[in-house]
């Protein structure tokens, strides 16, 4: 596969904070790009996870296990569905190292968006919260 050169990168990120009761507040980012491939035949993101503030805090929020995951958009609105697209990692891992991740895949002539959410597993029930989406629009 060769880079496009009728579609220029397109940078996206995101900020999340999660809460605790006590008090302890964590932030968290991602942030990277998004490009065509191969006159738009695929898409390629290639990102970052990491703590933005409050790393200290991470056990008062039950250390959550953190992940990227990302949704399609077509041209009349039909999305593809979500699909985690980083590895699970723990707050107190994020800590000492940002999760690196590399996603590929098709790109369908009716698609024209890419939106990204963080996403976080708590307690032995692996309840999930989300963060508001960014949209990476790659076509018009």
């Amino acid at each position: 596969m060769t880079q496009s050169v009728e579609t220029p990168v397109q940078e996206f990120a995101l900020d999340w904070t999660m809460s605790a009761g006590k008090g302890g507040r964590v932030g968290f980012a991602v942030s990277g790009q998004v490009t065509l491939l191969d006159n738009n035949r695929f898409y390629k993101i290639d990102g970052v996870l990491y703590i933005s503030e409050g790393s200290a805090y991470c056990r008062e929020i039950g250390n959550p296990h953190l992940f990227v995951r990302r949704n399609g958009v077509e041209e009349s609105g039909r999305q593809w569905g979500w699909e985690t697209i980083c590895n699970r990692k723990s707050c107190s891992r994020l800590c000492s190292m940002d999760a690196y991740f590399v996603r590929t895949g098709y790109w369908a002539p009716a698609d024209r968006a890419i939106q990204l959410s963080i996403g976080a597993e708590t307690g032995w029930n692996r309840k999930r919260s989300f963060s508001p989406t960014v949209t990476v629009r790659l076509k018009d």
